[in-house]
C-alpha cells in the first residue's frame, strides 16, 4: 500500500515489476497474498459503500467482492494455508457503544461460495490461520487477550493477556505468535510460544516515530521473522511569520 492514499500495488521485493492494482476511489488496507501467490485479498472501501473484502489477481484486472455487502463491516481477511478458505472479522460499522457479543468470525469455502462462522469466535478479533493449518489465533474484541483455537479439539485457550495488543503475525515455523503490545513502558514488538505460553521480548518501539494507520501503527514479519514497521521520517517544523508593511 502506498501512503497517504491507500492505493494497493505488487512488486517483487527489490522494487521491481511494480503494478498498480487498484485505483481511486478505493481504497485499500491489510492486503494479504494467497499461498499460491496469484491473488491478494485487501478491504476495500470507497464513498457511499459499506467496507468489504475483495480479491483481485497479482497480475491485475478488476476485483471481485469476496462477499456481497451488507449492513455488517467485513475486515481483516487471511488466506487458509491451502489456498481453499479465507477467514475474517465481521462486526457492526459503528463500533462506538458496542459489545464484544456484536464481533464474529467467519468463514469462506471459495470453492462453493459458503459461508460459515468459526465455533468459539463471537467477541473475537484479528483472526490468523497458523502456517499448518492447525490452529487459529485471534485477539479479543477488547485487545486484552491472545486466545488459540486448536481445530484438533475444537478447544479455545488463552496465550497471553497485556494491556493492547494489536497486529498478530504467525512465526514462519509455527511455533511463535508475535504481536505489538502497547504497555505502561511503550510500545514493544513481542512474542509467545504456543507449547509453553512464554512471552518474549523481541524489539522496543519506544521514541520510534510510526505512521498510525486506522489509529494503530503497523507492524509485520519477513521471511527470515526479522519486525517490519512503518515509520514516519517527514519533518515538521512551527513557524512564526512577521509581516512587515511599508
Amino acid at each position: 500500500m502506498t501512503y497517504p492514499d491507500d492505493s494497493l500495488w505488487r512488486s517483487r521485493i527489490d522494487g521491481s515489476d511494480k503494478l498498480q492494482l487498484i485505483h481511486s476511489p478505493i481504497t485499500a488496507a491489510v492486503p494479504r497474498w494467497s499461498p499460491d501467490g496469484k491473488r491478494i485479498a485487501f478491504v476495500a472501501d470507497q464513498p457511499g459503500r459499506l467496507q468489504g473484502i475483495d480479491v483481485i489477481s497479482a497480475e491485475g484486472g478488476m476485483p471481485q467482492e469476496l462477499l456481497p455487502r451488507s449492513s455488517d463491516a467485513l475486515d481483516d481477511p487471511n488466506w487458509s494455508p491451502n489456498g481453499e478458505s479465507i477467514i475474517f472479522e465481521q462486526y457492526r460499522p459503528v463500533l462506538v457503544g458496542g459489545t464484544l457479543g456484536e464481533f464474529a468470525i467467519g468463514q469462506v469455502d471459495l470453492k462453493n461460495g459458503s459461508v460459515s462462522k468459526i465455533p468459539g469466535g463471537t467477541g473475537m478479533f484479528a483472526p490468523r490461520w497458523s502456517p499448518d493449518g492447525r490452529y487459529l489465533s485471534s485477539f479479543t474484541a477488547d485487545n486484552h487477550k491472545l486466545m488459540l483455537l486448536d481445530f484438533k479439539t475444537g478447544q479455545w485457550s488463552e496465550l497471553s493477556t497485556v494491556k493492547t495488543m494489536s497486529y498478530p503475525n504467525w512465526s514462519r515455523d509455527g511455533k511463535f505468535v508475535y504481536f505489538e503490545d502497547i504497555g505502561e513502558n511503550g510500545p514493544e514488538i513481542a512474542r509467545v510460544s504456543i507449547t509453553n505460553r512464554k512471552r518474549e521480548h523481541v524489539i522496543a518501539l519506544k521514541n520510534v516515530p510510526r505512521v498510525l494507520l486506522s489509529s494503530q501503527p503497523w507492524n509485520g514479519l519477513a521471511p527470515d521473522n526479522s519486525s517490519l514497521i512503518m515509520r514516519d521520517v517527514g519533518n515538521r517544523e512551527i513557524y512564526s511569520l512577521e509581516l512587515q508593511l511599508p
